[in-house]
């Protein structure tokens, strides 16, 4: 009897084993079993786009259709491949530099993985992105390193690649510029103050690059200014504090806290119009950037409060006794972009990151040496003037 049982379990699990297995087969196998040929793609127009091209079609009538694919080459040897769900007509082929004229095939697709007959076009794609990039390049001498401004007017992700040409002669890759911003304002950091030679490449996320732009520069030495020298400079119409407590000398402190340590600098806010806080910096020297440090409220959110959001910096050597900003020169124009994109109280770890470096803007070379600051805000993530923080760092010339 034993025996009897023992042969029926092993017959049962056999048994459970191989539908299983059945079903696993099944599941991972196509979902239709046909083999009809769909019918192939028609009435295709293209539009020619930066490094890429729109395809537009009429789909075959097949009920079982699934997806329409692309076959081609993005540059000689290097094959691509793209689909598009058959709940659209449009299809967009991308990934190319040069802008010779190129192969498409395509076919229709059915839920069996029977393709269709293939149906050849030609497109030209028109000036890629980082090749629009690298002609934008201009690269001049900034503080601490080359400073690189470029347009990027497609908006898609590029790298900018700096490198430094060392005494033995090799090229050795210095931090990358990742963006897909229209405008971009770069300075590479931590270079010395002597002539080198620097090189620039553009890349995209297919492995197409530009040629490389070769640079002779000499940086200019960079500092952190010494907040000791700091003092508040008030003028009429300056803003005030909203507290006792929060008063705005300890935007120079040297602390940093990461969290919603009281007190703080904190503004009124009930301002009807941009508040301005001036600062004497102790010390008359070309300035080259501003950081501000944010500071976090109901929780760990930077994106809050009255930080600083949009906002000018100016400044000058004879402030106006009045308050005005006669002989003030307003040197940025500033606005603190949230990573993420997502809305108030919502915030991502790349937001946090972003706001624990500091929110910062820097200046055009070649301006002259300033002593007296002003940090104009023109509106906070309320919507309204006060200003709150929990430290700024200033930088300059040696």
């Amino acid at each position: 009897m034993k025996h009897l049982i023992k042969n029926f379990n092993l017959l049962l699990f056999i048994t459970i084993a191989s539908t299983i297995g059945c079903k696993s087969d099944i599941l991972n196998g196509p979902i239709e079993n046909s083999k009809e040929k769909p019918g192939i793609v028609t009435n295709i127009k293209v539009e020619n786009k930066s490094g890429s091209a729109l395809l537009t079609y009429t789909l075959p009538a097949n009920e079982g259709l699934s997806y329409i694919k692309a076959e081609y080459e993005i540059r000689p040897g290097v094959k691509r491949e793209v689909v598009s769900s058959y709940y659209t007509n449009q299809l967009l082929v991308d990934g190319f530099n040069a802008t010779d004229e190129r192969e498409i095939t395509l076919y229709a697709v059915s839920k069996s993985e029977v393709k269709s007959d293939p149906v050849t076009i030609k497109i030209k794609p028109l000036k890629s992105p980082i090749q629009s990039v690298y002609e934008s390049l201009k690269i001049v001498a900034g503080f601490g390193g080359p400073n690189i401004k470029f347009s990027n007017t497609d908006k898609l992700p590029i790298t900018i690649v700096p490198m430094l040409k060392t005494a033995e002669g090799s090229l050795k890759t210095l931090d990358k510029i990742y963006s897909q911003t229209a405008i971009g304002n770069v300075t590479i950091r931590g270079q010395e103050p002597v002539l080198s030679k620097y090189g620039f490449v553009v890349t995209d996320r297919f492995g197409n690059h530009t040629d490389t732009l070769y640079q002779d520069l000499t940086p200019y030495s960079e500092i952190k200014l010494d907040k000791n020298k700091f003092s508040l400079f008030s003028l009429p119409g300056d803003a005030v504090p909203a507290y006792p407590e929060a008063v705005l000398r300890l935007l120079w402190d040297d602390s940093y806290p990461t969290t919603a340590v009281w007190p703080r600098a904190f503004t009124t806010e009930g301002a009807t119009s941009p508040q301005t806080i001036t600062i004497d910096l102790g010390v008359t020297t070309a300035l080259s950037r501003f950081v501000f440090f944010p500071r976090t409220e109901s929780g760990n959110r930077f994106y809050v409060r009255a930080n600083l959001r949009d906002y000018e910096i100016w400044a000058t050597n004879n402030p106006t006794a009045d308050g005005s900003y006669n002989n003030w020169t307003k040197i940025s124009t500033a606005a603190v972009i949230k990573p993420s994109g997502l809305p108030s109280g919502t915030e991502t770890a790349e937001d946090l990151a972003y706001a624990l470096k500091g929110w910062g803007t820097e200046f055009e070379p070649g301006l002259p040496g300033y002593r007296y600051l002003r940090i104009r805000s023109l509106r906070n993530w309320e919507n309204n003037f006060a200003i709150m923080a929990a430290q700024i760092d200033v930088y300059g010339s040696k």
